[in-house]
């Protein structure tokens, strides 16, 4: 690999692939738009091609995927090369990325990580997660900035109680997240399902890193509030 495409990259390109596979395969060239001055950058820091900065650095994202997926550092090949495949071409259509994504579900749902014993935060409420851990690896990649997130929870609680959401923060929150891991200048569209679930994902690792756990019946209501949210014919939105 090129000395010039760094770990930092490398990790930044791990959370493009993660936010390309929460994106509706329909919306694929309004996603291009939207990320296209993200990937001239990244690949103007490497001083190579767009083109040749994806072909050096999309193996190593594959092989870090698989390997967080089966919590190994020796990941099996077949699943890296099968991720690899679809990698390259996820943004050419919307199959393509439909492909891609199918792929990135089958992996997640690989029992090193898929399993409620084996999951990323298992003591802290990721056995309450509805899907096999989609999330864990673009939360801990994607360095979220967990003191806004605190800032948001207490403005919560500062409304009046008939208008207070506990789930209105941590989805705006995850909201701003991934627009600002991508500088977006406009607001993009993601699976309502993805934006819940990734919402509680960054909650769990919220907990984590302060040490602190919400008793599971609070956890488990929260989740059902959560999941009803996502549901496709629920017209609330995050505000």
């Amino acid at each position: 690999m090129s000395g010039t495409i760094t770990a930092e990259s490398i990790k930044k390109t791990i959370t493009y692939f993660y936010l390309l596979s929460y994106s509706p395969p329909a919306d694929i060239e309004m996603f291009k738009e939207h990320v296209y001055p993200w990937k001239k950058q990244i690949s103007k820091s490497a001083s190579v091609s767009e083109t040749k900065f994806f072909k050096e650095v999309i193996p190593e994202v594959c092989h870090r995927i698989v390997s967080y997926h089966e919590d190994t550092g020796e990941p099996n090949q077949d699943w890296v090369d099968a991720l690899i495949k679809t990698a390259g071409k996820a943004d050419k259509s919307s199959e393509d990325l439909y492909e891609f994504q199918e792929m990135m579900s089958n992996i997640a749902r690989l029992p090193q990580r898929a399993l409620p014993e084996n999951r990323l935060h298992r003591k802290k409420g990721c056995a309450l997660c509805q899907l096999p851990c989609h999330y864990g690896f673009f939360t801990l990649v994607s360095d979220p900035d967990f003191d806004t997130l605190q800032d948001m929870l207490e403005a919560e609680v500062n409304r009046s109680g008939d208008t207070q959401s506990a789930i209105r923060p941590v989805w705006n929150f995850t909201f701003s997240h991934l627009m600002r891991s991508f500088d977006f200048k406009e607001e993009y569209t993601l699976h309502r399902r993805h934006l819940g679930n990734l919402s509680y994902c960054l909650l769990m690792l919220a907990m984590a890193k302060s040490r602190l756990a919400l008793p599971e019946k609070q956890l488990k209501v929260y989740q059902a509030i959560n999941q009803r949210l996502i549901q496709p014919n629920n017209s609330a939105n995050r505000n």
